[in-house]
């Protein structure tokens, strides 16, 4: 797959990934960003950033703050979570864009699918639920923007159940991809 040419994270993902991932802290009684189990019980610091050991995704407390304090002895600042948020969503920006070789996305397009990729992982072409076997990646390539646009929806689900959360942020990112 031919490499596309480098483009920033449109701010618009930025602002779709801290508006709805929040900041996360599991001791809001200290100074520094501990980490927190997600609503699927996957531990996260700061923006969403989901913790992995071995490829897998960190789900026991104990395991998930040895790796937080291997990677921030000090502890994890607001100003840490922004730089991990930045670099992060560049690298989806990055392999969304490598989806996409032959079309032309807006700001609003990119970023509403980062934003979307970020939550759900952007993984390869046949290799599991993800952005790159997303409905809305196949029907943007298709040509069907609108269709694209609605298939955020289908995105609202999490641990087999339909979460608020999700919803509120897949009508979100559809409304930014649409440019509206």
């Amino acid at each position: 797959m031919p490499t596309p040419p480098a483009r920033d994270v449109p701010a618009c993902a930025l602002a779709l990934i801290q508006r709805f991932e929040g900041l996360h802290d599991g001791d809001r009684g200290t100074a520094v960003l501990e980490p927190q189990a997600d609503p699927v019980g996957i531990y996260t610091v700061g923006w969403g950033h989901a913790l992995f050991v071995g490829g897998r995704p960190v789900k026991d407390r104990e395991a998930a703050y040895r790796l937080w304090r291997a990677r921030w002895p000090a502890g994890m600042i607001r100003a840490d979570a922004d730089a991990l948020l930045k670099a992060d969503a560049q690298a989806v920006c990055d392999k969304v864009l490598a989806l996409f070789p032959a079309t032309r996305l807006t700001d609003g397009q990119l970023g509403a699918m980062v934003s979307l990729a970020y939550n759900i992982g952007v993984g390869e072409v046949g290799g599991g639920p993800d952005f790159a076997d997303s409905s809305v990646r196949r029907r943007l390539i298709a040509g069907d923007v609108q269709g694209a646009a609605d298939a955020f929806r289908m995105w609202r689900f999490a641990g087999g159940r339909e979460l608020p959360g999700l919803v509120a942020r897949r009508e979100a990112e559809r409304a930014v991809f649409l440019g509206r």
